[in-house]
This record gives C-alpha cells, sequence and structure tokens, in this order.
C-alpha cells in the first residue's frame, strides 16, 4: 500500500500542470503535486489544510460552488476560465478542468489548472518553431545556391577560361610562324573543341535539359557517361520506372545529388564500382555505393559535397545516413518522403511517440503484420513531435498520432495540451497508449480531447488488437473528411 501511494505521488508529481484533489462534499484539500506548490506559493501542508474556495478571489468563490455542484452531475470534464488566488495575494488567469475521480475510496474530482500567460507562451513558441523551421530551409536553399554558384565560377575560371586563353595563344602564333601554321592552328581547334564541351557540361550541370527530352533514366545514363568514357569507374544502377512519374522538381534535385556524390567519389574514394538503386515506392530512396577506401564515421568530415547533399534532402524533410569504415567502401542512404504516394493513401501516415526501445520495435513490427500500407514513424518524445508536426504542409499531416504517457520532455498529458493549441491538428484522432491503468489519468487524457485511452497489451496478439482498434479511429476520421 505504502508503494503504491509512493508511485502514485511520483506519477502525480511528473505532471508539469499545477493539479489538485479535493473531496465533493467538505471541499477540502486532499492532494497537491509539486507543480502547484512552485505556482502558487503555498506548502504542501498550507494547501491540505485548504478548501478549493481559499484558492479564488472572493469574487470567484460563487462560482466555484457552482462548479463542484455542477460537476457531481455529470461523468464528462468540465472545463472552464477563472482566476487563481497565489499566496502572495496575486491574482492568475487559468484555464481549469475538472475531473471526477475515486480516490482512497471516496468521490473527488482531480483539478488540473493551466495558466493562461503560460499558454501563450507556448502558443509564441509554436510561432518561433515555424519561423526557425522556414529560416533553416531558406537559408539551406542559399547555401546550396552558393556552393552551386563557387562550383560555375571554379569551372569557368579553372577549366573552360584557361582553354580559351591557351586557344588564343596558338592562334597569335599562326601570324608569326608560317611554317607551323597549321600545326597551330589545328591545336587551337582541339582545345576549343574541348572548350566547347566543358561548356556543354556545365550547361548541362546548370539545367538537365536532357530530361525534358530523354527522361529521366537517360538522362542519369548521360551524366555516367562522363565517368565510363574517362574509365573512372563502373557504374550499375537499379532503377524504379515509378521515379518517371515524380514531380521535376525533385527529380532535377535527385539528379542533383547524384551528381554530387558521383564527384565526391571521383576526387576521394579511388573505387573501382559504384552501385546506385533508385525507387519510389512509399518512400523515395537513393542509395550510392562504391568499393573505395571509405573513412571512420565517428571521425568529423566537414565536405562541403556532402553538406550540399543534406541541404537538399532537408528541403524535402528528408533524412540521409552514411556507411562507411576505412579500406571498407562508402554508402550513402537517402529517403525523402514521396507526396505524390501520399495524395493517394489519405490515411497512411501514422506519428507514434514512444520513448521505449523495446517498445518501439515491438510496436513497429505489430504494425507491418496488422497494416503494412501503413507508413508509420516513431519519435522519442513529445517535443520532437511537437517540432516535427510544424514542419508538415497541411496536405502531409497524419492522420493519426499515438501517445505514451510517460516521457520525457512532454508527457502524454502536456502533449496533448500543446496540440489542443494547434487548429490544424484539432481534427487527427490523438490516442494515448500507455501501461497505466489510473482512471483519473484516463480521465485527464480525456479531458485534453483524446479520443482513446489504450491500455497496453502483453502479448503480441493483444499489441495486435490495440493496433486495429487505433486504426479504426484514423479510418472513421478519413471517411468524415470525404467531401461528396
Amino acid at each position: 500500500m505504502i508503494a503504491s501511494e509512493k508511485n502514485f505521488k511520483e506519477l502525480f508529481n511528473s505532471c508539469n500542470i499545477p493539479q489538485w484533489i479535493y473531496d465533493t462534499h467538505s471541499l477540502g484539500l486532499l492532494f497537491v503535486n509539486d507543480a502547484a506548490i512552485k505556482q502558487y506559493g503555498y506548502s504542501e501542508d498550507e494547501f491540505l489544510n485548504m478548501t478549493i474556495l481559499e484558492i479564488a478571489p472572493d469574487e470567484e468563490v460563487q462560482k466555484l460552488i457552482l462548479y463542484n455542484e455542477f460537476i457531481k452531475t455529470t461523468n464528462e470534464p468540465l472545463s472552464v476560465v477563472n482566476f487563481n488566488r497565489k499566496k502572495n495575494s496575486e491574482n492568475v488567469l487559468v484555464e481549469t478542468t475538472y475531473v471526477n475521480i475515486i480516490y482512497k475510496e471516496e468521490p473527488c474530482v482531480l483539478v488540473s489548472a493551466i495558466d493562461i500567460n503560460e499558454k501563450n507562451k507556448l502558443e509564441e513558441k509554436i510561432s518561433l518553431l515555424k519561423v526557425n523551421r522556414q529560416q533553416k530551409i531558406t537559408l539551406a536553399t542559399i547555401n546550396g545556391h552558393e556552393k552551386e554558384r563557387d562550383q560555375i565560377s571554379k569551372k569557368l575560371h579553372d577549366n573552360i577560361n584557361q582553354l580559351l586563353v591557351s586557344a588564343k595563344i596558338y592562334l597569335r602564333l599562326t601570324r608569326s610562324n608560317e611554317h607551323l601554321r597549321t600545326d597551330f592552328i589545328d591545336e587551337a581547334e582541339s582545345i576549343l573543341q574541348k572548350a566547347i564541351t566543358e561548356t556543354r557540361l556545365l550547361a548541362d550541370s546548370l539545367v538537365p535539359s536532357t530530361m525534358k527530352f530523354i527522361g529521366f533514366k537517360d538522362s542519369l545514363k548521360s551524366l555516367f557517361e562522363t565517368y565510363l568514357v574517362n574509365q573512372t569507374f563502373k557504374i550499375n544502377l537499379s532503377f524504379g520506372e515509378e521515379l518517371n512519374n515524380l514531380d521535376q522538381e525533385i527529380k532535377i534535385s535527385l539528379f542533383r545529388i547524384l551528381q554530387e556524390q558521383l564527384n565526391n567519389i571521383q576526387k576521394h574514394a579511388e573505387a573501382k564500382n559504384v552501385a546506385i538503386s533508385m525507387s519510389a515506392i512509399d518512400q523515395i530512396y537513393l542509395t550510392i555505393n562504391d568499393d573505395g577506401k571509405g573513412f571512420d564515421t565517428k571521425i568529423k568530415h566537414a565536405g562541403l559535397g556532402i553538406a550540399n547533399i543534406k541541404n537538399r534532402v532537408e528541403l524535402y524533410n528528408g533524412t540521409v545516413e552514411i556507411i562507411s569504415e576505412p579500406q571498407h567502401g562508402y554508402t550513402l542512404l537517402i529517403s525523402i518522403p514521396n507526396g505524390e504516394n501520399n495524395k493517394n493513401k489519405a490515411y497512411s501516415n501514422v506519428l507514434i511517440v514512444e520513448d521505449d526501445l523495446d517498445d518501439q520495435k515491438i510496436i513497429s513490427r505489430a504494425f507491418a503484420e496488422v497494416a503494412p500500407q501503413y507508413n508509420i514513424s516513431i519519435l522519442n518524445d513529445g517535443k520532437m513531435l511537437i517540432d516535427l508536426l510544424q514542419s508538415f504542409p497541411d496536405k502531409e499531416l497524419p492522420s493519426l498520432i499515438v501517445l505514451d504517457y510517460n516521457m520525457p520532455l512532454l508527457n502524454g498529458l502536456e502533449t496533448l495540451k500543446v496540440l489542443e493549441l494547434d487548429q490544424r491538428v484539432n481534427k487527427i484522432p490523438k490516442i494515448i497508449y500507455s501501461s497505466s491503468t489510473q482512471n483519473y489519468i484516463k480521465n485527464l487524457c480525456y479531458s485534453a480531447n483524446a479520443k482513446a485511452y489504450i491500455t497496453k497489451g502483453v502479448t503480441m496478439d493483444e499489441i495486435k488488437e490495440n493496433i486495429q482498434e487505433m486504426l479504426s479511429f484514423a479510418r472513421s476520421n478519413n471517411l468524415q473528411n470525404i467531401s461528396f
């Protein structure tokens, strides 16, 4: 019993929102969490010798009496906006939620009081996150453009300009040496042909115009010809035909990424073979593998080439992974959300927030077996979810959000409260998936607009049933959003 009470206190105090429990008959406070003690200035003993009426300013007392009478008549949570009073007599505007619970076998009410000013700060934080995200995208775009300008300038100066200067010298020599005039003209013509070739390659690097006429795959083969003719290394391409259906913008970006990485391989890898695999079914996947000298990934390498690739991928909210060891080659793994496919899968995206690694693996496996057509993403905490959602365009928002309750930074309840501030996600079903069976926790989550509170199954069959229940909310929500 003592252990149970201790666990209850730890769980109650893990919430950053001021909360207290009071008796519906005497109105006396029976329990108060650390967040309330910190915000209101009363000690725990002082709180436990007070009634809920003493937390309110005089003009709010009658309202609290009415709220208490009303909450006795319903099983639904009650949310109101009112003033509370701190120990220093300062009044604070709060959004208060009342939930009926059973505490120590007696009917009681759990009260949660969110400071409206803190809520406004959260709204400002969300706005700031949006601004920061846009700034990062803009900076990545600028960096990419500047890198390309630097490359163009270098090619013009080091290659084409030098060739044209050499041709000019040979042509000038023809005026002063009649015996070698023909040889000088032939040499100048050869140099000019090289300049023409370099100019054509530079033009193709700026805009792969061939893509409009000979298609994406053949444009890539044309790019590879440069390396094959020079016998730099052999290239093997595995190409999914569905890539031809991608938007022109993303195809050009993939072209640029390949161009950049092949240039990196030529400069640094000393490779003999390069294998390229591309597909675009659920996600756009690009894998580039070489058998070169590799490097130790634990040592930081600040190459501009890979930085430019990462900038391009980040513009599409994609990921870049590098696998390499000294003398064991180099593999570049790129994954980019396939927006085209997402348009045709109105409820295929599910975001799961779970900090336990073992549970992550079990949930991933269960989803793969129950509903492989769904695209799930697993995050470690509520803050990561909030940050990620700010980067999603409206059309790419998930159709279901699943939250563990006990998590670092923001727990399930706190995450629900923050999500309430974002109008874009209000219609997305949000489910708490937790091992906790405490009724008062369930009621708190429902008061924060959780669509369901599902207790984690123990066996794989039970977990699969949990997932089927979760997905029923996603399907239902999808049908409600269809307009005829």
